[in-house]
């Protein structure tokens, strides 16, 4: 089930003209705001090396810019540009309908059932997490 879903953000976020690490760092500095690299990393369980490679083809694409922090200058701050918070929302929405399309085909209490079980799996995971520091 997981691999049908990596498979299935990778194929949509590619209509959108993104991977889906692209995706993931867009959605970071969209519920955050602007980010250093360090704190891009650490939201996203990545090595600097890698948020680094991802923060680049995105400048490229004009997606994110880099900016001086205000109260150190070699502190670079990422953010979202115009563009790229239009692309996140393209590509969320397609993948939010393919959810919807899917969820549609189960009685409304089922998916309710689902919602119940995929929260305490979260605040499973979540506990296990943090034991596992």
């Amino acid at each position: 089930l997981i691999k049908k879903y990596q498979f299935r953000d990778r194929s949509q976020m590619s209509c959108c003209g993104i991977s889906v690490s692209q995706c993931y760092l867009l959605e970071a500095l969209h519920r955050q705001g602007p980010l250093t690299m360090n704190q891009l990393a650490e939201a996203l369980h990545l090595s600097i090396s890698t948020v680094t490679r991802v923060v680049d083809q995105l400048v490229l694409k004009q997606y994110v810019s880099r900016t001086e922090g205000a109260d150190d200058r070699r502190v670079r701050l990422i953010q979202l540009t115009e563009a790229g918070e239009r692309v996140y929302q393209q590509a969320w929405e397609s993948v939010f309908a393919s959810e919807r399309t899917i969820l549609e085909q189960f009685p409304e209490e089922h998916r309710e059932m689902l919602i119940v079980f995929l929260r305490k799996l979260n605040q499973a995971v979540d506990h296990w997490q943090a034991c596992c520091r």
